[in-house]
């Protein structure tokens, strides 16, 4: 039925103002993991486990795990898989959300990194910087703010 109607009824239940606030929040992480990632591989590949040669002095081994070799470079190949997965991910949420980023004016995207993107950013002081900057109320400013956050939502997720 729903998609007779164009329309899919779980959308009605998302939370569409807090997915937006956890992509902003997550925008940071996402740069870093594309910014890092080239080098991450390189180191691990630098440090890659190599088979070692067999004792050949007849003398068994303490807790001897005939495959530890193999262990250790199936363990370092799925440190690589893992970081070019997180790396992927990263690109997909760029290309996701970055348009709709663009999309915004200059005065949402500010308000938006001051209230969402700073470090340890408190609420009442992003607030306050809005309230400052366009010499308005905080009544005022709290509406911008939430106007900005929803352009950003619909971007997103649509209505």
């Amino acid at each position: 039925m729903t998609a007779v109607l164009g329309t899919d009824i779980t959308w009605k239940y998302v939370d569409r103002r807090a997915a937006a606030i956890n992509a902003l929040r997550d925008f940071s992480t996402m740069q870093t993991i594309i910014d890092t990632t080239d080098d991450d591989l390189k180191a691990i590949a630098e440090d890659i486990p190599t088979v070692s040669s067999p004792r050949l002095d007849g003398m068994p081994g303490g807790g001897f795990n005939p495959h530890g070799s193999e262990d250790r470079i199936m363990a370092h190949l799925e440190r690589i898989d893992n970081r070019q997965r997180r790396y992927l991910q990263a690109c997909d949420y760029m290309a996701w959300f970055l348009p709709a980023w663009g999309e915004l004016s200059d005065d949402e995207r500010w308000m938006l990194e001051v209230c969402y993107l700073g470090e340890d950013t408190m609420q009442t002081d992003a607030i306050i910087a809005i309230c400052d900057r366009f010499h308005i109320e905080r009544s005022s400013a709290y509406k911008r703010r939430a106007k900005a956050l929803e352009h950003l939502s619909v971007l997103l997720y649509g209505r």
